[in-house]
């Protein structure tokens, strides 16, 4: 799938997996092995922008991963293909950095406790803002025909 798709389908939440279509280099290939990696891999969906218009000129859509404590950020356009690797789990709580749709996910918690020990041991977040997942959040998805691979 293309990146449009993961701004519309994927839940923020998501562990998508990205690649160039290329197959991996032998290990003692280090930096076509380098390159390789980082033009495939796999990172939790932590930002979606889709918005243009005029509150946003000049901002294309895209999405943000976090992957091993590095932000990759992809727009529309790019030509790796994505999957929907696994979705996050009902009941989980994601903390963003504010209240808005486009805020940044801070933490993906498993419950409301893990969420308000995250909260309680990071206090620099003053406008952090918790949101469970729900069945019914995961389950439009299916019924609006949104199930993505």
């Amino acid at each position: 799938m293309n990146a449009d798709l993961i701004i519309s389908l994927a839940p923020i939440g998501s562990v998508v997996e990205w690649s160039d279509g290329n197959p991996r280099p032998p290990e003692h290939h280090v930096a076509t092995l380098y390159h390789w990696k980082r033009n495939n891999g796999s990172g939790l969906l932590v930002r979606k922008c889709g918005e243009t218009g005029p509150d946003h000129p000049g901002v294309s859509p895209f999405f943000m991963l976090r992957s091993d404590d590095d932000f990759r950020t992809f727009s529309v356009g790019l030509p790796y293909r994505f999957r929907i690797a696994e979705r996050p789990k009902i009941g989980s709580v994601r903390i963003f950095e504010r209240d808005d749709p486009t805020a940044l996910m801070l933490h993906l918690a498993d419950d409301g406790d893990a969420a308000g020990a995250w909260l309680a041991s990071n206090t620099g977040f003053s406008g952090a803002f918790a949101a469970e997942v729900t069945a019914d959040e995961l389950a439009a998805d299916h019924v609006e025909g949104r199930t993505a691979a």
